[in-house]
């Protein structure tokens, strides 16, 4: 029955079983104890207790009764069985002993009380006690199983209304620090993450559209431009197509280092490496690019080595995202500074630009996915929206941490702190 599926009622039906079953054991051991006390006492006054007698009826005197006794003289009793079937004491017929003709006078005992015995009495009165016990029990019972019950079905409510697709399915959060308060919290915690999640899938989806249908749109128009005749087929525009397809590889190629990340599967081949070393090298092949820019590079790189263990490949990329990041946000004759440091068992990386820095809403999101600070879609101002977030991932797989920050001057100041090798 759907009505006995309720946790309410199983609730309920549970606290009613352990208070029914409570008052039957109180009353059992109550019993066992009284006749425990019952058999320590004396044989006569157990049998007085256990007798089903109340107080002997009381004689009232008739005035005849009376004068006589007052008289003193001497009186002849006899008992003759009543013939009332209503009162059954017998009727004592008492006349003077020196006048035999004298009418005797009729007394006969009301009719007697019968009450329980003493222990007959308890045992009314621990039942009656244990009956209303049992029913406070039972609506103390039916409160608390409603209060419990209450905010587990709303929970219950609400992962339906989730399960369905309703992702904005939240529930009001009792108060307290209990455990069902708890879940309640834990409960909306995770329907906001999990509406967060989607909310980022779809923008996702809709991002990966975009910068597939940009370069597929342009290759799909100059060759239907050369099949119609419009363009020569020359060397010049292979190399733009080729341009175009090298830019779908690379974005297919971030996208699987991110989903790699994700899913645990990107593989690190870790060895000892000089930080410092490894960093110019990279920054020795932006030299060109730099200088055609005219943007001057400060390296400020301690004389020794810095030893960390990280993946060569991977450590590369990261320094040739953030570097690529700071080129393409540093104007013309501007500075672009990088630095190595070590400090509590870290190595810090920083780099830093002479740009416009990052606006303070876009702090917490520059390494989210296809995420950029300008409102407009051109790869020539924000990128593709993945290096930020392929150096998160590839930094946080060696154990390190990177966050970004504006400098006081002017420009934003990208850090990576990445664990010194202790070997």
């Amino acid at each position: 029955m759907p009505f006995l599926q309720r946790i309410e009622v199983r609730l309920s039906l549970l606290m009613v079983l352990v208070v029914v079953a409570t008052s039957l054991m109180t009353i059992a051991l109550n019993t066992y104890q009284r006749e425990r006390v019952f058999r320590e006492l004396p044989a006569e006054l157990r049998d007085f207790l256990r007798r089903n007698e109340g107080r002997p009826p009381s004689l009232s005197l008739t005035p005849e009764l009376r004068s006589l006794l007052s008289e003193g003289r001497e009186l002849r009793v006899r008992q003759v069985p009543s013939s009332n079937p209503e009162n059954p004491n017998p009727i004592f017929l008492i006349a003077p002993l020196d006048d035999l003709a004298a009418t005797p006078v009729q007394i006969q005992p009301p009719i007697r009380s019968r009450r329980p015995s003493l222990e007959t009495r308890i045992q009314q009165n621990l039942l009656i006690a244990s009956l209303v016990a049992t029913a406070l029990g039972v609506l103390v019972a039916l409160v608390f199983a409603r209060r419990i019950a209450r905010p587990i079905e709303a929970i219950s409510d609400a992962a339906n209304r989730l399960a369905q697709g309703d992702l904005a399915a939240r529930i009001e959060a009792p108060r307290g620090e209990d455990e069902v308060a708890r879940l309640a919290r834990n409960f909306n915690q995770m329907a906001a993450s999990l509406e967060k999640l989607e909310t980022e899938r779809r923008a996702m989806i809709a991002d990966i559209a975009h910068e597939l249908r940009t370069p597929l749109t342009v290759m799909q128009a100059r060759l239907e431009a050369i099949q119609d005749g419009v363009m020569p087929l020359e060397m010049g525009e292979i190399d733009r197509l080729h341009h175009q397809t090298r830019l779908l590889a690379r974005l297919v190629e971030d996208l699987r280092t991110l989903s790699l990340a994700d899913a645990g599967r990107l593989t690190l081949e870790l060895r000892e490496l000089d930080l410092v070393e490894w960093v110019r090298r990279a920054a020795t092949t932006f030299l060109a690019s730099l200088d055609a820019k005219k943007i001057n590079l400060e390296r400020r790189l301690p004389a020794g080595p810095v030893r960390i263990r990280a993946d060569a490949d991977r450590m590369t990329q990261i320094v040739s995202n953030l570097l690529t990041n700071a080129q393409a946000h540093t104007p013309v004759g501007g500075t672009i500074a990088l630095e190595v440091c070590t400090a509590d068992k870290t190595a810090t990386l920083r780099i830093a630009d002479s740009g416009a820095g990052i606006p303070q809403e876009a702090l917490n999101k520059v390494f989210d996915r296809f995420y950029r600070a300008e409102t407009s879609r051109s790869r020539a101002t924000g990128g593709s929206g993945l290096g930020l977030s392929i150096v998160r991932a590839l930094v946080e797989l060696h154990g390190g941490s990177v966050a970004a920050y504006n400098r006081p001057e002017g420009g934003a100041v990208f850090e990576v702190r990445l664990p010194l090798d202790q070997a």
